[in-house]
């Protein structure tokens, strides 16, 4: 009993510890955003992104975030991203691309699987070597709530979850997540590079650590790099590759 609540009063002071959002991992920029350096350049901090979302799945990122302060995050384990793509179009600015509108295009990052605390990869482990560990339990909750099932998640073995190069990194399959800590994350395009890292950049410099740019990936060679990433320990380098519309002043359309 004295351990429970030990435990409880831990959970609180953890919860309510104002650098907890620092150390997330499942956060990222909303659908459409340009490379973090551009970003934080056309970012103005209006809110309109966080307004127009009817899920409530974009927040501000807030005082302990030194020059972030104001500029919206998605934080995956608490909310995901529904692709309403409500957000692109409501930019003043263009730091969210309005030219992206096909939820299925989206690329906030991608969904990295943690075999050893996923479900079905321990199930299936034990089936191959035929002793129980206590882990015999299914669960295809990734696979039932990706909007797009059997394309960005499939069952290889009808059991094992895999992730491809359609994930848009809506983070809907880590929200769900059963277990703690979550078996399955969400890894933003452009985390860890130096000029666009943003708030990977930051982590890694209070840790010691220094990245270097590289050649953006793509394809499966991205998946391959991603896939081989766990939820622990340092990250790969990538560069978002997505274009800033400039040419239009869609706030003053709508």
């Amino acid at each position: 009993m004295a351990r429970n609540r030990f435990t409880e009063k831990l959970g609180k002071v953890l919860n309510t510890n104002p650098f907890k959002n620092f150390f997330k991992l499942n956060r990222m920029r909303p659908p459409g955003a340009v490379a973090e350096k551009e970003f934080m350049e056309l970012c103005i901090r209006c809110a309109r992104c966080i307004e127009v979302c009817p899920y409530d799945s974009i927040h501000r990122a807030d005082l302990f975030d030194k020059l972030q302060i104001g500029t919206p995050y998605i934080y995956a384990e608490t909310r995901a991203c529904y692709l309403c793509m409500k957000c692109p179009s409501v930019c003043p600015t263009g730091a969210l691309n309005p030219k992206l509108t096909v939820d299925s295009e989206v690329r906030i990052g991608i969904a990295v699987i943690n075999q050893d605390t996923c479900l079905n990869y321990l199930y299936y482990k034990e089936e191959i070597e035929g002793v129980s560990q206590g882990y015999a339990q299914l669960c295809n909750t990734c696979n039932n709530v990706c909007p797009f099932t059997d394309e960005a998640i499939y069952l290889e073995k009808f059991i094992l979850p895999i992730v491809t190069d359609k994930c848009t990194g809506c983070g809907i399959c880590t929200e769900k997540c059963p277990t703690t800590p979550k078996s399955i994350n969400i890894y933003p395009i452009g985390m860890g590079v130096k000029e666009e890292g943003g708030f990977y950049s930051r982590k890694n410099k209070l840790h010691g650590k220094t990245e270097e740019i590289t050649e953006t990936l793509h394809g499966q060679d991205l998946i391959d790099t991603k896939r081989r990433m766990t939820s622990f320990g340092s990250k790969d380098d990538f560069k978002y590759n997505v274009e800033i519309k400039e040419d239009e002043d869609v706030w003053q359309n709508q």
